[in-house]
């Protein structure tokens, strides 16, 4: 009986270090130290955009061209996140990758060899502060966990208590879990980069493009021209008796009426 006392007191103490942990958490955010106020370069996390105008017929060849520069930058770790590509009147395509910064520094000597750049830019992001905070709360939850493994082991006789410590340990594990899987996405966005690829035709295309669409399009523009003739005439078919009816009966009256008046 005393054993099992002894136990459930060191599970109130944990459980109030737990929540001590988790309710201070926010105000020691605030207590950071003087350091971390400055930028460290090897935190920030870069993000590239860069637009191109091009002839319409070249803007699968730089979009294809930037996927296979992608590719050979794979030992960088280049991957592609979003790609697509418009090839109907005014072609266009966007693209999105990531990589580390040879990697990127590659695809963009593919695209600035093609000329056309009309805009260029880069912004970053300081994640320092919220590397290190999750880096502190990772080591603050272990050291929770190594404790209540440790008390897992005393309390392997009493089944209640035993039952108490492991679903404290799930749930702790479940939250060193979820801090990692936002630690190594906050690592990856630092150790890698953002590029941002736009490519455009609206404004060079030739003197005759449009006229050359006209042309190319005046088939189907008939075709369509023509189902809409067609479609009007099957709508108007079923009204044409009534019409008649309606004629008919407006003459036959006025003349009654004219012949009233003579």
């Amino acid at each position: 009986m005393r054993l099992h006392l002894l136990i459930l007191a060191a599970l109130l103490a944990l459980a109030g270090c737990s929540r001590e942990f988790k309710m201070g958490a926010a105000v020691q955010d605030y207590a950071a130290p003087a350091e971390r106020a400055k930028s460290d370069s090897r935190f920030m996390a870069y993000e590239h955009s860069i637009q191109l105008e091009l002839t319409e017929d070249r803007v699968q060849p730089v979009y294809e061209a930037a996927q296979a520069a992608c590719k050979d930058a794979a030992a960088e770790q280049c991957t592609m996140l979003e790609s697509r590509l418009d090839t109907g009147r005014y072609a266009s395509a966007t693209l999105r990758f990531r990589a580390k910064p040879a990697g990127l520094r590659k695809i963009l000597a593919v695209l600035t060899a093609q000329g056309g750049v009309v805009n260029q830019s880069t912004t970053a992001e300081d994640l320092a502060q919220p590397i290190s905070d999750n880096a502190r709360k990772l080591e603050m939850l272990r050291d929770y966990r190594a404790k209540l493994e440790a008390l897992r082991g005393r309390a392997s006789r009493d089944i209640e208590s035993l039952i108490k410590v492991n679903k404290e340990l799930a749930q702790v594990q479940s939250d060193i879990e979820a801090l990692a899987g936002q630690q190594a996405h906050l690592v990856q966005r630092v150790e890698t980069e953002i590029l941002n690829v736009s490519l455009g035709s609206a404004h060079s295309r030739g003197f005759w493009s449009p006229v050359w669409q006209a042309l190319t399009g005046f088939g189907s523009n008939l075709a369509e021209g023509l189902s809409s003739a067609i479609t009007a005439v099957a709508f108007i078919l079923p009204w044409l008796p009534i019409l008649y009816l309606l004629v008919w009966g407006v003459r036959k009256l006025w003349g009654r009426m004219k012949r009233k008046g003579a």
